[in-house]
């Protein structure tokens, strides 16, 4: 006898693909956190990676020149420009070129210079039919943190996310002060053994989110932005608490803000060559992820704070050459106090008013053989 075996396929219900359907979504759903978190693990690392290059590259060049870089007003400068060519505007990052094995970049500085050209461009000059190109239009990989995710066009003058410490105080570019690790080189130098802090207890170099261009709403950011029109009094009496109410909802700030001007760039970090505040500083006062101010829509007298996009705070390269993961929510003092000095910013000595971070960015102001006894 024979049996009769149905050849009529079985499929899924309705119901039956429903829940199959919901339960990839679910696992999609648990998955993707995790690689995000995974991707953003690993360009953190990278940009840590970067910062220590940075550091070692700091050591190298004090022991070549005995010092570390200036932040703006570089001897080395000088006298190649004849004290001309806005020598005085060529930052640390500069600097330190040839230890990063940039030495060819470093080498077109002089020359375009001297054609004309300044660090706030990135179109070439030509002298006797001659093309000299500008170093400011290159894009170095080592300046950048891979978490930062601003897009540039081939005549952008090329950004950076790693700036320097100029201290725990308000002031312009040229200030003579030297508080932080690095100053006006015309004036003062900084060594190993003027930071009586300790290199491994004070910062050399942080993160800053990068501005964008002009109207794009992200300039009305926090992370990038800079706000305009505050009282923060530079080079006199300063309460840094007039900055940091300017955080507005979501991350944004309370307008007005400045706009990141054309191709030239006048956003944080907007030029990796300039050694202008908005460029190639921070200050050691508000904590990282806090707003950027500046009393007016000038260049050299915004006050910069260290921000990044990763999570919870800021990469930062100390002087010893160590990296550490500094925490937003770092002590920072009372910021509602006002610090007052004499009439110029080399009268503000001894202790940070702005707790750990402030501290954290003197080179000599004595904290550390308080915290000790």
């Amino acid at each position: 006898m024979f049996r009769r075996f149905s050849t009529k396929r079985q499929a899924f219900t309705l119901v039956e693909l429903l829940v199959v359907i919901a339960i990839i979504g679910i696992l999609v759903g648990l998955l993707l956190p995790a690689v995000q978190a995974a991707r953003e693990a690993a360009r953190r690392m990278q940009c840590t990676n970067n910062l220590k290059q940075l550091g070692i590259a700091l050591h190298n060049h004090h022991d070549a020149l005995k010092r570390l870089p200036s932040q703006s007003h570089d001897p080395v400068w000088k006298g190649p420009l004849n004290n001309a060519n806005a020598w005085d505007r060529i930052g640390y990052l500069a600097d330190i070129l040839p230890y990063i094995e940039q030495s060819g970049l470093y080498n077109q500085i002089v020359p375009y210079s001297l054609a004309g050209g300044f660090v706030w461009q990135s179109n070439d000059r030509t002298v006797s039919g001659v093309i000299v190109p500008s170093p400011y239009k290159t894009n170095v990989p080592a300046f950048r943190c891979p978490s930062e995710s601003v897009l540039l066009r081939p005549d952008d003058t090329k950004p950076t996310n790693y700036v320097c410490n100029r201290g725990d105080i308000y002031m312009n570019y040229g200030d003579w002060e030297a508080r932080g690790v690095f100053s006006n080189g015309d004036r003062s130098s900084v060594t190993f053994a003027t930071m009586r802090d300790g290199s491994s207890n004070t910062i050399a170099l942080s993160e800053i989110c990068i501005g964008r261009e002009r109207n794009n709403a992200l300039t009305t950011m926090v992370r990038g932005g800079i706000a305009t029109g505050v009282a923060i009094n530079v080079g006199g009496p300063m309460t840094p608490s007039v900055c940091l109410a300017r955080r507005g909802q979501n991350g944004s700030l309370i307008t007005p803000v400045q706009d990141s001007y054309d191709n030239t760039g006048w956003g944080p970090g907007r030029r990796w060559g300039d050694a202008i505040n908005n460029y190639s500083t921070f200050m050691t006062i508000l904590p990282p992820n806090s707003p950027n101010c500046a009393q007016n829509n000038a260049e050299s007298n915004g006050q910069m704070s260290a921000s990044s996009y990763h999570t919870g705070g800021v990469n930062a390269v100390m002087c010893d050459g160590s990296v550490r993961f500094i925490s937003q929510s770092i002590d920072t003092g009372n910021l509602s106090a006002t610090l007052t000095f004499g009439g110029n910013t080399r009268e503000y000595t001894g202790r940070s008013m702005w707790g750990i971070w402030g501290a954290m960015g003197t080179q000599a102001g004595g904290e550390v053989t308080v915290a000790q006894e």
